[in-house]
């Protein structure tokens, strides 16, 4: 058996029956390499040493769980750690994506919602200024849920049916207008 061969089961053992000292050594031996390479790819400290863990956990899990066998545990260990570092890249970019796209669909929605509303409502007073000034009143009474008892004292009804039928009646009136026209009907397609 050959040095390198030696160092790399010394290495793999150690990490597998979790020897601190030998481990202690990895992270001295190994690391700074991976650390480099992840700071020179818009990493920081702190994700170089995730990442370099997980790459740790990763063999211990290759070897235990799939006989994984290294031939060069130094050059194995730099690849996961690249290979990870440049998922975690993908993964911040497709979020990134993600994100900017999710603002980019609310603002649009939010705006068009916005548009639609303020159509609808222009729509809505147009043709409420259309109506007798009694409905006119009747409704505005109504609509800021003034009670019926004031409503008749207020414009002089006999009951609260001759009330209500006079708000049912101005209600009607003011829908079948905003119904009729175009851009309600255009609105609704």
């Amino acid at each position: 058996m050959d040095d390198t061969t030696k160092l790399n089961n010394r290495f793999i053992t150690a990490l597998v029956e979790g020897d601190s000292v030998i481990i202690s050594e990895i992270y001295e031996r190994f690391f700074p390499k991976a650390l480099r390479f992840i700071l020179q790819n818009k990493g920081s400290h702190a994700q170089a040493k995730d990442v370099f863990q997980e790459s740790l956990v990763y063999i211990v899990i290759g070897v235990r769980e799939r006989n994984l066998t290294i031939d060069c545990f130094e050059a194995y260990l730099f690849t996961i750690c690249k290979n990870m570092w440049r998922r975690e890249l993908e993964k911040q970019k497709k979020r990134v994506i993600k994100d900017n796209l999710a603002t980019l669909v609310d603002k649009d929605t939010d705006f068009a919602l916005f548009m639609l509303e303020q159509e609808q409502l222009e729509l809505y007073r147009e043709k409420f200024n259309l109506l007798s000034d009694n409905c006119k009143e009747v409704l505005s009474l109504f609509f800021n849920d003034t009670p019926y008892e004031e409503i008749i004292e207020e414009l002089s009804y006999a009951t609260i049916n001759t009330a209500r039928q006079r708000i049912f009646k101005c209600k009607s009136k003011l829908i079948k207008m905003i119904k009729s026209d175009n851009r309600f009907k255009k609105n609704r397609m």
